[in-house]
């Protein structure tokens, strides 16, 4: 069994807290993902499991073991970093073969293993090239590669692909999850793309400021968000926000009024809420409808993105401002410079107090 558990991790620099109480467990075979903006804590959080960065308190187990304090060769893990990190005069089979001398290994024993990693990325016929003779895409493999040679308990992965282009980390995001697929190894994998995450992750690990805002499935952070930053953060385009007051409606089913005057339905659920209050209203491009109905959203398409099967529309109010993206497939029922009436679907519809917490489960 190898799974690993994180409890009560703390970490600054200096008076920068950057990891703050954070507790996590990651299963057995279980791919984990983590993501947030830039400074939240997340590749610190990772290069403590591998022993790179110790934490003022905490600790962390691997397979029911405390490795805390252990030396990374120690801990039972191979890290795969964004830069490939190769050794430029080695060839490809002694890059992956490095750590395995390292450790003293029969020759026999370090081919079988380089073979078999190379025949798993697909890359045996480039076993006697030098790093500089392969693509981007080639020395990800070869890194990935030596980290599989080590047979570990748990991948660490840090951004691995924020140096390919966009092509190329398409491909390998499906790379990436065939190999999971096929090794079945307990893996963290950070990332700052949230396309990565909901495409890869058995279950992603949102972070903020050096906290843990929500764990759980793709689908269960893109249709139950906890609260407006994960609202906000998963979902591309964004999730739109639109602030107004709980006020009571027919069927004794509140809606809400926006600061705009609009008047938006709000789902059967909604019965179980007060009959009053200030909230931040969310709807997703695709959850926007046209309608007639003149208590709508009238908007003014100001852009239309194109992306060849589908269009983000973007649209403001009659000032200019209260942006809203409405994603439409092609061909798009509006043309840059007319208004539309908008309605998001009930069924739809989010619901955040004011401090930001989620109404509707």
């Amino acid at each position: 069994m190898s799974e690993l558990s994180v409890e009560h991790a703390s970490k600054s620099f200096g008076q920068t807290e950057v990891l703050r109480d954070v507790s996590l467990t990651v299963a057995d075979g279980e791919f984990c993902v983590i993501v947030g903006p830039s400074g939240c804590g997340k590749s610190t959080l990772l290069r403590a499991v591998a022993g790179l960065e110790e934490l003022d308190q905490g600790s962390i187990s691997i397979g029911g073991k405390k490795v805390d304090g252990l030396p990374p060769a120690k801990r039972g893990i191979a890290m795969v970093f964004q830069s490939y990190a190769l050794y430029p005069h080695l060839s490809l089979r002694e890059n992956m073969a490095f750590a395995l001398k390292l450790a003293n290994k029969p020759k026999p024993e370090i081919d079988a293993a380089v073979d078999r990693a190379a025949a798993i990325l697909g890359i045996e016929t480039l076993l006697e090239r030098k790093p500089a003779a392969l693509s981007g895409g080639q020395r990800q493999r070869v890194a990935i590669g030596r980290a599989i040679v080590r047979q570990p308990e748990v991948f660490l992965f840090d951004e691995p692909l924020s140096n390919l282009d966009a092509a190329l980390r398409v491909r390998m995001r499906f790379e990436f999850a065939a190999l999971h697929r096929q090794l079945k190894t307990t893996t963290i994998y950070v990332t700052h793309d949230q396309v990565e995450a909901m495409t890869l992750a058995d279950r992603i690990v949102v972070m903020r400021a050096g906290k843990i805002e929500q764990v759980g499935t793709p689908a269960d952070l893109y249709e139950r968000p906890d609260n407006l930053f994960v609202a906000g953060f998963i979902g591309s385009p964004q999730m739109n926000f639109l602030t107004g007051e709980i006020v009571g409606g027919a069927d004794d089913r509140p809606s809400v009024r926006l600061d705009d005057g609009a008047l938006i339905a709000l789902p059967d659920k909604a019965k179980t809420l007060p009959a009053s209050g200030k909230v931040t209203l969310g709807i997703r491009p695709e959850h926007l409808a046209a309608s007639s109905d003149a208590g709508g959203l009238s908007r003014t398409a100001q852009f239309i993105e194109r992306l060849g099967g589908s269009a983000n529309i973007h649209l403001v109010d009659a000032a200019g401002e209260g942006e809203l993206v409405w994603q439409q497939r092609e061909p798009v029922p509006i043309a840059e410079g007319e208004t539309i009436a908008l309605t998001p679907e009930p069924a739809h519809i989010h619901l955040f107090n004011e401090a930001g917490t989620a109404l509707l489960s």
